[in-house]
C-alpha cells in the first residue's frame, strides 16, 4: 500500500487495533449500544473531531470533518452485535454472554474511526466537509432510515460505506455496480388453535401441525410462485410452541427471512406468506396473524459513478490487482440501501481471508473475529474515496 495516508495510517494503526479489541469484549444489540456509543464518541473527540450524539433512539453519532468549500460526503459504519454466544476462546472475547460482535462491526467502526482522524490531519486537502456516520441497529435493519429521519444525510452529495468480507483475500477489495445486495424482511407468525391435554386431540386444535404444514407449504413459494431467473430466498427459521410432551399448546409461532433483489418480487412473497398462514390455519380450524418487521430493507443499488470513484480510489491506494469485481449480487441484506435510495454512493466488500488457514469462519458464526491486518486497507480506501468523491462532486 502507497498512499497519501500511509504515515498516517501506520502511526494510528495501534490504536485503532486496541480500538477495535476493546469494542470486540463489550458487544451490545440493536439500540442498546450505549457503552459503544459513548466509547466512540470519546475517541474521536479526544483527537479533536465534532461529534453529534443521540440519533437513532439514542446511540447514533456523527462525526464531522470540515475542509474548505460546502459540498458535503458522508462516510458510514455500523456498530451493533448480535444475539450469539462467543466460541472464539480469544483473550478479548466477549464479556457479555450471548453477544458478540460475529459480523465486524467493532471492525468497520474502528476503520471509520481511523478514517476521521486520518482526515483531521488532512483536512486542509479537502474540498469540503465529511460526515462520518455511526449506525446503530443494521442488523435488524432498522437504524439507517432512522439516521436519515434524524438529519444524517442533510446536504450530503454521495454516500459510502464498506463491509468486511471473509470469503475475499485480505486486503483486497469488492465492487459492483448496481444491484450488490438483497432486500430482505422478516415475518412473524402466531398461530392460534386450542390447548388440550396431549391424549385427547379431538378436544383442542392443534396449532403445532399447523405450523408444520404451513413451514413445508412456505417453500413452494420459491420453487412454485417465482420465476427461475428471479432470485428469492424463503426461510423459516425459528418454531416455538408448547411446553411439555402432553399438551397440546394454544398457539404456536414462526418466524423467518425473505430475500429478493426487487421490491415487486419482496411484495408478492410477502403478499403469498399471508396467503397461506391464513387458509392454512383455517383449514384446519386454527387463525394465523402475519406480521412483518417495522423496516422491510430495500435491494442496495451501487451507483456507477460513485463505484467507479470507488475503483479509482482502491487502484490509486492497494493496486489494480487489489481490486475484484463482485459477479453477482449477495442475497444478504444491508440497511446501507436507505441511504442509496437517497443520494448517490456506493458500498465494497473489504477482504480478509489470509489464505493460510483454510475456511475463514463467515459472518454471523460464532467463532469469528474481525482480522485487524485488513484496517490499513479500509482507512486507506475510505480517506481516499472521501476526497475524490468531494473533487467530482465540485467538478459537476
Amino acid at each position: 500500500m502507497n498512499t497519501r495516508f500511509s504515515a498516517s495510517i501506520a502511526r494510528h494503526l495501534p490504536d485503532l487495533m486496541a480500538l477495535r479489541r476493546e469494542l470486540h469484549t463489550h458487544p451490545e444489540i440493536a439500540f442498546e449500544e450505549q457503552w459503544t456509543s459513548a466509547r466512540l464518541a470519546a475517541f474521536l473527540e479526544a483527537s479533536g473531531i465534532a461529534v453529534e450524539r443521540g440519533l437513532a433512539r439514542g446511540t447514533g453519532l456523527i462525526a464531522t470533518i470540515k475542509g474548505r468549500g460546502d459540498r458535503t460526503v458522508a462516510l458510514r459504519a455500523d456498530i451493533d452485535a448480535l444475539p450469539i454466544h462467543e466460541e472464539t476462546g480469544l483473550p478479548y472475547a466477549s464479556k457479555i454472554p450471548g453477544r458478540m460482535h460475529a459480523c465486524g462491526h467493532d471492525g468497520h467502526a474502528s476503520i471509520l474511526c481511523g478514517v476521521a482522524r486520518v482526515l483531521q490531519e488532512h483536512a486542509a486537502e479537502l474540498p469540503g466537509t465529511v460526515k462520518l456516520l455511526f449506525q446503530p441497529a443494521e442488523e435488524i435493519t432498522s437504524g439507517a432510515p432512522l439516521m436519515i429521519k434524524d438529519g444524517a444525510l442533510k446536504d450530503v452529495s454521495a454516500i459510502f460505506g464498506l463491509h468486511g468480507w471473509p470469503e475475499l483475500p485480505l486486503g483486497h477489495v469488492g465492487v459492483r455496480n448496481g444491484c450488490l445486495m438483497a432486500s430482505t424482511c422478516n415475518f412473524f407468525i402466531e398461530i392460534t388453535g386450542r390447548g388440550s391435554h396431549g391424549a385427547n386431540p379431538g378436544a383442542g386444535i392443534d396449532p403445532v401441525v399447523v405450523a408444520a404444514h404451513l413451514t413445508t407449504a412456505l417453500q413452494a413459494v420459491v420453487s412454485r410462485e417465482t420465476n427461475p431467473w428471479e432470485a428469492a430466498v424463503l426461510t423459516v427459521g425459528k418454531i416455538e410452541a408448547g411446553t411439555t410432551t402432553n399438551i397440546i399448546p394454544e398457539t404456536a409461532r414462526l418466524e423467518g427471512t425473505v430475500r429478493t433483489l426487487s421490491k415487486p418480487l419482496q411484495d408478492r412473497i410477502r403478499a403469498a406468506i399471508v396467503r397461506m398462514a391464513e387458509n392454512i390455519a383455517a383449514a384446519f380450524r386454527a387463525t394465523a396473524k402475519v406480521r412483518f418487521n417495522e423496516f422491510p430493507c430495500p435491494p442496495l443499488h451501487n451507483d456507477p459513478a460513485m463505484t467507479d470513484l470507488a475503483r479509482t480510489a482502491i487502484d490509486e491506494t492497494l493496486g489494480r490487482e487489489k481490486r475484484i469485481e463482485i459477479t453477482h449480487a449477495t442475497m444478504g441484506g444491508e440497511d446501507f440501501a436507505y441511504y442509496l435510495e437517497q443520494v448517490p454512493g456506493s458500498f465494497v466488500f473489504l477482504g480478509f481471508h489470509n489464505g493460510t488457514e483454510g475456511s475463514y469462519p463467515l459472518l454471523h458464526n460464532p467463532r469469528f473475529d474481525f482480522n485487524d491486518a485488513a484496517i490499513p486497507s479500509g482507512v486507506a480506501v475510505l480517506a481516499e474515496l472521501a476526497i475524490r468523491s468531494l473533487e467530482s462532486v465540485a467538478g459537476r
